[in-house]
């Protein structure tokens, strides 16, 4: 057995061949069939006989299943099942929402938060927000500092995503980028966008006074 399967043995908890040192098992041979409760010296010639393993399969059985199989076969399935569960668990969207009048301590705090669990692997998603008639401008800036702290990943988005009253972005998992530049590019594209709905914003409430 090579040191790759003695690691992966220990990783599954599995018993194989010598290592299982009940007096009998319940024996499944190498065709699936059901042999029943056997000796295990006598599983063990059987397996031997087969060039083969005698590996136990359900350790919580009084005795123990044990089955006849090629165990480096049964290593790469396991293995292959293990990456498949945890490539299937994905990790949790966290989102971190901002004010445009948010005091640094709660902004360093939360910007320190979203940090740790990008490190983590989780997708993070920033949001700032405005109300009434907090200006577009400001929560523009307030997003650009904040941005500053995340040059060194990657986002879902090409841009970040706004709207009249919020604007965010989501940055992936781990997804640390080589192009260290990445949110101030972005942060580009946005303030040239946002540079426009900034003007958007000032005719409207310009339009509003002179209807009044």
């Amino acid at each position: 057995m090579d040191f790759n399967n003695q690691r992966i043995k220990k990783d599954l908890g599995t018993r194989v061949n010598e290592q299982i040192r009940v007096p009998k098992v319940l024996l499944i041979d190498s065709s699936g069939k059901n042999i029943g409760e056997t000796d295990t010296y006598v599983a063990l010639q059987m397996a031997r006989d087969a060039e083969m393993d005698l590996v136990e399969v359900g350790a919580n059985s009084n005795p123990p299943v044990c089955r006849i199989m090629d165990y480096s076969k049964y290593i790469y399935e396991q293995k292959k099942k293990l990456r498949k569960n945890k490539a299937g668990r994905a990790k949790e969207l966290k989102e971190f929402r901002f004010s445009v009048v948010i005091d640094k301590y709660d902004m360093d705090t939360r910007i320190r938060r979203a940090l740790e669990f990008l490190e983590k692997g989780h997708p993070v998603k920033i949001t700032v927000t405005r109300k009434g008639r907090q200006p577009y401008q400001q929560m523009k800036e307030v997003f650009s500092q904040i941005l500053t702290n995340f040059t060194e990943y990657s986002s879902i988005e090409s841009e970040p995503k706004s709207e009249s009253n919020s604007i965010s972005i989501t940055f992936k998992g781990d997804g640390k980028t080589k192009n260290k530049q990445n949110s101030n590019k972005e942060n580009q594209a946005f303030q040239s966008k946002g540079e426009q709905e900034s003007k958007d914003d000032v005719q409207a409430e310009s339009s509003g006074t002179s209807e009044n």
